[in-house]
């Protein structure tokens, strides 16, 4: 049973993003196993790391820091993502 597990800033990413991201990565996991009755059997969880909880590079990054480039909701019918910045 594959799983996914996601880590996210919290605030980063709206539910409505959530969920597209948990389709794309079910449909990426069954196209990687090649085998359709596996997307019975995929769990991906998203984790999302309190303000404060999330660095990189040895540098801890806060919400004031990363806000402002969160993708935003995908709208229906709307393509996922234009570029770097998704659908509104």
């Amino acid at each position: 049973m594959p799983v996914a597990h996601i880590f996210t800033a919290d605030g980063w990413l709206k539910p409505a993003r959530k969920k597209l991201m948990i389709e794309k990565v079910t449909d990426a996991i069954v196209e990687a196993e090649g085998l359709p009755g596996v997307r019975d059997l995929t769990y991906v969880l998203i984790h999302d790391v309190a303000d404060g909880g999330w660095g990189f590079a040895g540098t801890q990054r806060l919400r004031a820091q990363y806000q402002a480039l969160a993708p935003r909701a995908p709208v229906d019918g709307a393509p996922a993502c234009d570029g770097a910045r998704c659908a509104t």
